[in-house]
């Protein structure tokens, strides 16, 4: 090897150490940084591609350039497994339960054939729908589920909002969470309602959450919907659009707060026409409280939009009270 090229290749080493370690430090600073944590949402991605080059670099260089590219592995190897802690399934404590469905959809504000969509949900026999960008032009064939589900409340409460809680029966006390016009993304697009389910009062919230970015305003809707979950969501069950992954630090912070655990996992929700699933991120949760038990969290077809729906089994057990 010439000298020319053993300079070039020992810059080009630095250069990717340096890009490593930065990713690195960035992740870290997500812990008090919001924006710096939209760089998780993607983590699998920059983890797996700075694992492989920190393991090729460690594997044919010689001295510092090694230890260096050895002490960022471990780093690179503790973020992943600190990232993992969110996705293992919490343990269930129901006894006696009663079993409801819920369905959560982000059907797409251009959804081409809405009615297919409302097709398939009114099939899931579920007890409650919690659906997103329902937007006016999808509302004629949204509105063949009031025949399923008399009761509907919305963000926005007496106004419009295209984020929506569809039920079977009445809510004992709903909470429109927009404070602005949630259709421009000048709010927060969620709303929370208490239902009575065997003999408990349970919390069910959905969320449309804003985009972290280019354009997005997610950062200042953090502390409403954490405030939300801890409050009138606590303990009850939370789904929806995050436009996040359940391993961001903000997520963690949220769910952490509700006394709730994830019940979706790493399911990936969204984009449907990613060309391999591994390419599709979990955008689309489903949290539940304790004594909820997830019996069965399934990812429904493709339905005209860019997010998959999902199906949850619970059992509404009866463990400490409502």
């Amino acid at each position: 090897m010439s000298k020319g090229s053993g300079v070039a290749s020992s810059l080009l080493r630095m250069l990717l150490l340096a890009g490593c370690g930065l990713m690195l430090g960035i992740s870290l600073l997500g812990a008090v940084s919001y924006r710096a944590d939209s760089t998780n949402i993607v983590a699998p991605y920059w983890l797996a591609l700075g694992l492989a080059i920190l393991c090729v670099i460690a594997w044919f260089s010689r001295r510092a350039a090694r230890s260096a590219a050895l002490a960022l592995l471990l780093g690179y190897a503790a973020m992943a497994v600190a990232l993992l802690g969110p996705l293992i399934p919490g343990s269930a404590s129901a006894s006696d339960a009663t079993r409801i469905r819920v369905v959560s959809f982000n059907m797409y504000k251009a959804n081409p054939d809405p009615d297919a969509a409302m097709d398939w949900i009114i099939g899931q026999d579920a007890d409650f729908v919690i659906l997103l960008e329902a937007f006016r032009s999808n509302l004629p064939a949204v509105a063949r589920l009031r025949q399923h589900y008399p009761y509907s409340y919305n963000c926005a409460g007496s106004g419009y909002c295209s984020t929506v809680i569809l039920a079977r029966q009445p809510a004992k006390d709903v909470w429109p969470l927009a404070s602005g016009d949630p259709e421009n993304r000048q709010t927060l697009s969620a709303v929370a309602a208490h239902f009575e389910i065997a003999g408990r009062t349970i919390p069910i919230t959905g969320v449309h959450f804003d985009r972290p970015w280019p354009l997005g305003q997610q950062e200042q809707y953090w502390g409403e919907l954490s405030n939300a979950a801890a409050t009138v969501g606590r303990r009850g069950i939370l789904a929806g659009d995050f436009n996040s992954a359940p391993w961001t630090f903000a997520m963690r912070r949220l769910s952490a707060g509700g006394e709730l655990r994830l019940a979706s996992g790493a399911m990936g929700t969204w984009p449907t026409n990613a060309p391999v699933g591994v390419l599709r991120l979990p955008l689309d949760q489903v949290y539940l409280g304790p004594c909820l038990d997830p019996v069965s969290v399934r990812r429904g077809p493709a339905l005209g939009s860019d997010h998959f729906p999902i199906v949850t089994d619970i059992d509404v057990g009866d463990c400490g009270g409502g």
